[in-house]
């Protein structure tokens, strides 16, 4: 009589952002889920989108400085799955464009005209009363 042959299931390679070597806690893991529920509760809205003045749900939690590797609560931010994209992509070293508002400047803070636009926007007085006119106190007598 043969034995029967066992044979244990292939695992599938890691793809994606799984595969990344320098990731040190898995997507899936319960430890990553833990992790990523704190910056998001402490941080509900997009930073990116705060940032331009939009008030955006954070869905995704972001290694500013790209590397998977680096779960320190600093270089954790919460950003919407646009912005996260659009970030991932620039890391990756693609073109992004961000389409522009109702008055046609940039939405892309970093698009070369937008800061032409923020240098001629007029400024505001840094001190309340800075540009105030000046009232000369009368003696008493």
């Amino acid at each position: 009589m043969k034995r029967p042959i066992l044979t244990l299931p292939k695992r599938s390679k890691a793809t994606g952002r799984d595969s990344d070597p320098r990731r040190t806690l898995p997507l899936q893991g319960a430890a990553w889920q833990r992790l990523r529920a704190s910056v998001l509760a402490e941080e509900p809205l997009c930073r990116h989108c705060h940032a331009r003045g939009l008030l955006t749900e954070a869905t995704d939690v972001d290694h500013r400085d790209g590397n998977p590797g680096n779960n320190e609560q600093d270089n954790l931010q919460p950003l919407c799955h646009s912005c996260h994209s659009i970030k991932t992509a620039r890391d990756h070293g693609k073109q992004v464009s961000m389409g522009h508002d109702s008055d046609g400047l940039p939405l892309d803070p970093s698009h070369p005209w937008a800061k032409v636009c923020r240098l001629l926007q007029p400024r505001e007085p840094e001190i309340a009363g800075e540009f105030a006119p000046q009232t000369a106190l009368s003696p008493e007598l």
